[in-house]
């Protein structure tokens, strides 16, 4: 393996996932903007693949993948889901006031969006398990082993740190066993060392094992929960951050857009997520020769373009994306984009019938 992550954190190759790039590219996903919401040369998901990223940056393509295609699987599913429902399992999930009660909601949200039973809680004497049994479930790529097998693995990550996040941290300390699907060597394994807790491999599901008494102590509510649609992708990344600390490389600005991507559009929220005052912000934007407004303006008009682009109104997305009245919204989005909202959703539905 070769690139510049530290060798302390969990990481993957990009050639490790270079037929969900492909296959995203194809479907019109702008790899190159991809590259740079990551921080990378914009030719490296193409053509770097022995380039070693932290894993929070598979789950910043998967986000990216999923915004551009309004399907919140990153077309890792055959059978989509929209991006938005996102928001939907966050709000439901917030209230729980244990861990098991969010366990078994997720497990229950997540199969009635999948339309299957995939997800499953077995409580056992001491412990409560949370099961995942994707044996049928439709993914893209299954035909793919070794591509399947870091999928999964990397999913298990995914469902793990959205449940600890959501309790505060009482999921860590209440895991005490994980069991994977693969044999020990069935893949070059990058993955496995995220886990501090015995993991048993070649089973017939995917499991999360946890203390059942812990499962049950009382948590405060998630009132932190992002339920902007980046909310399961945020917490995610931001969770996986926390637990791997390492100075993040990328652009300034790019890291701001995904704060403000994730719902805090005041320059006071995002320079308190930076531990910096506003003056600081302030500078180290102009720095990079942009400003906060034109950060806000630029995600505002992207969500516009894709809530258009999936049929909305126009009043419906100036609602959306914060404006109090259309007539402001029609007069930001033709200065960007060169024509009014209306006619950029004719031009991209004229475009879709003749593709």
């Amino acid at each position: 393996m070769s690139g510049s992550c530290g060798s302390d954190r969990i990481v993957f190759e990009i050639g490790q996932i270079a037929p969900i790039l492909t296959w995203a590219e194809e479907a019109g996903v702008d790899l190159d903007r991809v590259a740079g919401k990551i921080g990378v040369a914009p030719d490296a998901l193409r053509n770097a693949p022995h380039t070693r990223r932290p894993l929070t940056d598979y789950f910043r393509i998967q986000s990216e993948i999923a915004k551009s295609l309004d399907d919140l699987t990153a077309q890792l599913s055959e059978r989509k889901l929209l991006y938005q429902s996102g928001t939907f399992v966050i709000s439901q999930l917030k209230s729980a006031r244990t861990l098991q009660d969010l366990i078994r909601s997720l497990a229950s949200y997540f199969n009635m969006l999948h339309g299957g039973n995939y997800n499953l809680v077995r409580q056992s004497g001491e412990t409560l398990t949370l099961i995942l049994d994707d044996s049928k479930f439709p993914y893209r790529f299954r035909d793919n082993e070794p591509l399947l097998h870091f999928v999964r693995d990397a999913l298990l990550i995914k469902v793990y740190c959205l449940i600890d996040s959501l309790t505060g941290g009482v999921a860590s300390k209440a895991l005490t066993r994980v069991t994977l699907v693969r044999g020990r060597k069935d893949i070059e394994d990058t993955l496995t060392s995220f886990w501090e807790v015995p993991v048993q491999y070649n089973k017939t599901v995917y499991e999360l094992v946890f203390d059942y008494q812990a499962a049950c102590q009382q948590i405060a509510p998630a009132t932190n929960a992002d339920l902007s649609t980046d909310g399961i992708f945020s917490r995610v990344i931001h969770h996986l951050d926390t637990l791997e600390p390492e100075t993040d490389t990328r652009p300034f600005a790019i890291r701001t857009e995904e704060l403000i991507s994730e719902g805090l559009e005041t320059q006071q929220a995002v320079a308190s997520a930076f531990s910096i005052s506003v003056a600081t912000l302030r500078r180290r934007l102009s720095e990079e020769d942009t400003s906060f407004r034109d950060l806000v303006l630029n995600h505002r008009m992207e969500r516009a373009n894709a809530l258009l682009a999936r049929g909305a109104s126009v009043s419906e997305v100036s609602e959306l994306i914060g404006y109090s009245d259309v007539r402001a919204f029609n007069r930001a989005f033709k200065k960007m984009r060169g024509v009014s909202p209306a006619a950029f959703a004719r031009n991209d539905a004229a475009v879709n019938e003749g593709a």
